[in-house]
C-alpha cells in the first residue's frame, strides 16, 4: 500500500505547537545509504519556537554556521550533534527565518528492524538501550538518529518533495519524509509535559512543549 507523503503545506503552518501535536502518529522513514527503508510511528515530540523561546537554537534570532539551516522554510531537515555521541533530527516549521522547529524524541519502530538493529549495535558504546527487559532502540531523539541512519550529512536536506536541496540538484528521491498512515491520535490521547534537558531555558524549561502518545512504552525515559 502507498501512503501519503506529508506536503509542504504541513509543516509550512506558522503554529508549531498544532504541528508538534499533529506529529504524533505520522510515520518518519528514511532510505539512507541504499540500506533500505527504515523507520515507525512518532510517539514523542517537542516544539521549539525560535526567536521568543529561550530554549531553541534560534533564540533572539541569533545566527551561527551551527544552526543557520534552522532558518530555513518548512519542510527541511535541522540536524544537530550534542554531547560528543549524539545526532538529533528536527523538523522545519513555519515561514523561512522564523527558526521554528519540531524535535522527533521517540518513534514505534516497524519498518526495517533488522536494519535499525545493526545500526545499533554497531555503536558498542550504546548498549545500554535494552531496559528491564525492553529495547529501547528508538526510544530518545539520540538513539532513534542512530537506528535510522540520519546525521550530519542530512542538515538542512528537504522532507517533502516540494522542496529543493541546493546542496543536492541531482537528488532523485527523499532521503528522510514523513507519511499520514490515518493513524488516529486524539488529544485525550497526548501527554503534555516541560520538554527535556533545557534547564538552561529559565521559565521557558516549564512550558508543557513536550507531547507523547499516553501510554506508549517506546517514548523517552
Amino acid at each position: 500500500m502507498v501512503f501519503k507523503k506529508l506536503e509542504k503545506s504541513f509543516y509550512a503552518r506558522e503554529d508549531t505547537i498544532k504541528i508538534a501535536k499533529e506529529l504524533l502518529g505520522k510515520y518518519l522513514l528514511t532510505d539512507i545509504d541504499g540500506e533500505g527503508i527504515t523507520g515507525g510511528r512518532i510517539v514523542e515530540a517537542e516544539a521549539y519556537l525560535g526567536a521568543i523561546d529561550k530554549a531553541s537554537h534560534g533564540y533572539g534570532n541569533r545566527k551561527t554556521e551551527r544552526n543557520k539551516n534552522l532558518y530555513k522554510e518548512g519542510g527541511y531537515a535541522y540536524v544537530y550533534f550534542i554531547y560528543g555521541i549524539y545526532y538529533l533530527f528536527n523538523v522545519i516549521t513555519g515561514k523561512e527565518n522564523n527558526a521554528d522547529a519540531v524535535l522527533i524524541r521517540a518513534i514505534e519502530p516497524e519498518i526495517g528492524l533488522d536494519i535499525m538493529t545493526l545500526r545499533e549495535d554497531k555503536k558498542s558504546k550504546l548498549k545500554n538501550k535494552i531496559k528491564n527487559g525492553v529495547n529501547r532502540i528508538t526510544s530518545g531523539p539520540g538513539l532513534l538518529t542512530i537506528a535510522l541512519g540520519i546525521d550530519l550529512r542530512h542538515n538542512g536536506i528537504p522532507i517533502c518533495e516540494n522542496n529543493e536541496d541546493k546542496n543536492d540538484l541531482k537528488l532523485k528521491k527523499l532521503k528522510i519524509w514523513l507519511e499520514d498512515r490515518n493513524a488516529n491520535v486524539t488529544e485525550k490521547d497526548i501527554v503534555e509535559t516541560p520538554r527535556v534537558g533545557v534547564s538552561y531555558a529559565a521559565e521557558h524549561a516549564l512550558l508543557p512543549w513536550r507531547f507523547k502518545i499516553k501510554g506508549n512504552k517506546w517514548v523517552s525515559r
